[in-house]
């Protein structure tokens, strides 16, 4: 048997319970933003990445530097841009193998997943054809979840 003292009160029985209720949701909940990634782990936004054009007798070679964490290519858009205009058919998600043309013009985008993993990796690379003389063009890759720009990358053809 429990002695109370005297200046001491007994907790009820109800208000232990509430109290211990309470507890087990906010550990409950602490628990889930852990594991749920909502907080901490930094991952769940878009790596970085950047990309190094070089011309070729066809137009432009855009190769993918190593991105700073492995993703696959359904987490990439990828956009292109016509002195400012954006094709009409963009922003599009990246596939390995992908040919698209400028839905309002000659011009051609391809990507090579140069190790076929389906990841966008270091060495990986975009290419754009059939430019039109004197426009600029950019080339911009974006995270597709949330459509933010991650790297772009101009040229000014001759």
């Amino acid at each position: 048997m429990k002695y109370i003292r005297r200046n001491e009160k007994a907790v009820s029985p109800v208000i232990a319970t509430i109290l211990m209720v309470a507890i087990t949701v906010v550990l409950a909940a602490v628990l889930y933003v852990m594991v749920s990634g909502l907080i901490g782990t930094g991952t769940t936004g878009a790596p970085t990445a950047d990309m190094i054009a070089s011309s070729t007798p066809e137009g432009y070679e855009l190769e993918v530097a190593p991105p700073s964490r492995s993703e696959g290519l359904s987490a990439y858009k990828i956009s292109v841009l016509k002195d400012g205009t954006p094709w009409s058919n963009m922003p599009v998600v990246v596939s390995g193998g992908m040919a698209i043309k400028n839905s309002g013009g000659d011009e051609w985008l391809n990507f090579t997943d140069l190790t076929s993993d389906e990841k966008l990796t270091g060495g990986d690379f975009f290419t754009l054809e059939d430019l039109a003389s004197g426009s600029k063009y950019e080339v911009v890759l974006l995270w597709a979840s949330t459509d933010n720009k991650i790297t772009s990358e101009e040229m000014n053809v001759p």
